[in-house]
């Protein structure tokens, strides 16, 4: 089971998350058929997107939007508060080899933005977005959390991937220092991250989600709260209504004139959906 753990680091103002999303990023390699790269990247930014939702409240989600002018162009992954994730990579087969023994994804991705856009369940959406500083994605996290919301963050993430492109390990950790956290112990956690083991490597090891926390920052942690993760897509037939009827109705008009079925697909989950010149007709009317 995926899951991610949330914590406090026991009698400090330190607040510790971690996930392990292994099925959940391999489930979405199948979905989009993505190439090593891609997969990596598209990982990463779930991973991402999981550690942020924990600062998520009822009804309330959250989604990344990293775009560069590198070959993979857009990557976004979203979550939710109960952890249910999607996500989806613009160009998939990219596979740009090794930067060292890690996957190049800075490369890829190249020089951007990251969108963060928060649904905090009211009428509108609040969203930010600041430069990509390397386009290997946690530090780009990261470096938000720090500048769009003064909330001084370490973040590692990793996916490693087969030769056989299967996703062998995925998750990562977010490391969170609240107000009146000790010196000392930001020190403390400055020394204990700089010779921290990887994420991924944490996971092949086999550790749980709760003792990468513990081996990260060497402290005892006391649990808060642990979640399932999974791959999950809220898409169906009337959210593609409601999208076409975005269009306004001279569009709506224009479709109906072809006479032709519309074909529909969603791009978090590739559902194809068919919507009928009947159908627009009966969309005309209601709006």
């Amino acid at each position: 089971m995926d899951e991610v753990v949330k914590g406090l680091v026991r009698d400090e103002n330190v607040l510790v998350t971690a996930t392990i999303c292994t099925n959940t990023v391999e489930e979405a390699r199948k979905i989009h058929d993505t190439w090593p790269t891609a997969t990596a990247a598209m990982g990463r930014l779930i991973a991402g997107s999981v550690l942020l939702a924990s600062t998520l409240k009822d009804k309330q989600r959250i989604m990344l939007q990293v775009r560069g002018d590198g070959p993979l162009q857009e990557i976004v992954a979203e979550a939710d508060f109960l952890y249910r994730v999607r996500a989806y990579v613009r160009r998939p087969h990219i596979y740009m080899g090794l930067k060292g023994d890690k996957i190049d994804v800075g490369r890829a991705v190249g020089k951007g933005f990251l969108n963060v856009i928060r649904d905090l369940g009211l009428r509108e959406f609040y969203q930010s977005s600041v430069s990509l500083q390397t386009g290997e994605i946690a530090t780009d996290i990261a470096y938000y959390l720090n500048v769009s919301e003064q909330i001084p963050s370490a973040i590692s993430l990793g996916v490693f991937v087969e030769p056989d492109n299967m996703v062998k390990a995925a998750g990562g950790f977010m490391i969170q220092t609240l107000p009146q956290t000790r010196e000392e112990i930001v020190s403390y956690l400055e020394r204990k991250l700089a010779d921290v083991e990887s994420a991924s490597s944490m996971i092949r090891r086999g550790l749980r989600a709760s003792e990468m926390l513990e081996e990260v920052v060497g402290l005892p942690v006391d649990i808060i709260q642990i979640s399932e993760v999974t791959y999950s897509c809220p898409c169906t037939k009337d959210r593609v209504f409601n999208a076409i009827v975005t269009l306004g109705r001279e569009e709506i008009k224009s479709m109906i004139e072809e006479g032709k079925t519309i074909d529909v697909e969603c791009y978090f989950c590739k559902k194809k959906y068919e919507v009928t010149v009947s159908e627009l007709k009966n969309l005309l009317q209601i709006i």
